[in-house]
């Protein structure tokens, strides 16, 4: 994911948490607070990647983001730019290695292909 996603994506839930301020009807507003919470989480999950991915330790995006360290593995492992490097639902910091490695040489991840389409 590049730069700018991750700032749409916060961008959206700014514009998300604005809209719920200007409800009348508090259920309305819990309805789109609601709405902009998941946004704000996707962003930081995302913002919190591309952190990673930018040289930041995943201690030092788990002190910035004010989140348990044993936390921030399994929401990285959810982004979109690290989601190829996952192993048993959670991310390694080999993996993030791999990751910017791969982020620096503009190689895509790699893939897992069987030789055979069936194991019989």
């Amino acid at each position: 994911m590049n730069e700018a996603e991750w700032q749409t994506d916060a961008q959206s839930a700014a514009d998300a948490a604005l809209q719920a301020v200007a409800t009348i009807q508090p259920a309305e507003a819990v309805a789109e607070l609601s709405r902009a919470s998941k946004l704000i989480d996707d962003a930081l999950r995302e913002a919190m990647a591309a952190a990673v991915l930018d040289g930041s330790s995943m201690r030092k995006v788990a002190e910035i983001a004010g989140i348990a360290p044993n936390s921030v593995p399994p929401r990285l492992a959810r982004s979109k730019p690290l989601a190829p490097y996952v192993d048993d639902g959670t991310i390694t910091a080999d993996s993030i290695m791999m990751a910017r490695y791969d982020a620096a040489t503009g190689r895509p991840p790699m893939k897992f292909m069987p030789r055979r389409k069936d194991a019989s």
